[in-house]
């Protein structure tokens, strides 16, 4: 079944940013050899259905490219899909789930720096919204090209690209390639899989008890009870 089955949500917009980098020479490289990135922005409520059930994941047509870059042991990322670890990732291109806790933007640099809580995924979903743990692997930072992005803070993103790090106590970075975007009424948490290794200071956010944590057709309350106030 086809991810574009069961969410019934749509793409309200695509934020593509070129970026240049420095040449040898210390200039700029032309606009048509820059490098891009793409923020995919999912919207929309999901359509009540008479019944709940599950699907695998399949990326959005331009989510593709990047998810087809990813070895076998990177597509289920923890859960009930085993063990998964972010701080032994080093080098590893990834496709990681995490829910946006900082935004900083850096217009010296033309890049905003994102801090993340991670969530594991097992691969499989509810037919009609997107879901995932709310336990993760720690957090982490995706570097996004440019600035100006309309990321939210408590959103869930999806951030592809490769890990460098960590090196002593600094946190694993990607270097961000693409990013989707599930802003709240798209994504729930289906359950608390997979050994917590997060922040407590975000899991004090949480009020209702793990066993609660679910909601098949979430509203705003639903995730300032488990993830705090925007």
């Amino acid at each position: 079944m086809h991810l574009s089955h069961w969410t019934n949500l749509s793409v309200a917009a695509t934020a593509m940013v070129q970026f240049a980098q420095a040449s040898p020479a210390g200039g700029v490289e032309p606009a048509a050899v820059a490098k891009r990135i793409v923020v995919e922005y999912v919207t929309g409520k999901p359509v009540r259905m008479n019944g709940l059930g599950t699907a695998s994941y399949e990326p959005s047509e331009k989510e593709a490219p990047f998810f087809k870059r990813l070895a076998k042991e990177e597509v289920a990322t923890g859960g009930l899909a085993g063990d998964y670890d972010i701080a032994k990732k080093d080098k590893a291109y990834v496709g990681w789930f995490g829910v946006v806790r900082e935004i900083k933007e850096d217009k010296e640099r033309d890049q905003t720096v994102l801090l993340v809580e991670h969530k594991y995924f097992d691969g499989l979903t509810d037919i009609h919204i997107l879901a995932v743990s709310f336990n993760g692997s720690g957090d982490f930072q995706a570097v996004v090209p440019g600035v100006g992005h309309k990321l939210k803070p408590l959103a869930l993103v999806k951030v592809y690209g490769q890990v460098s790090g960590p090196a002593g106590e600094s946190l694993p970075r990607v270097q961000a390639e693409f990013v989707r975007h599930w802003d709240w009424g798209t994504f729930t948490f289906l359950m608390a899989a997979g050994t917590q290794r997060g922040s407590e200071k975000w899991r004090k956010a949480n009020r209702v008890k793990l066993d609660d944590i679910y909601e098949p057709y979430p509203g705003d309350a639903y995730y300032e009870e488990r993830l705090g106030k925007r």
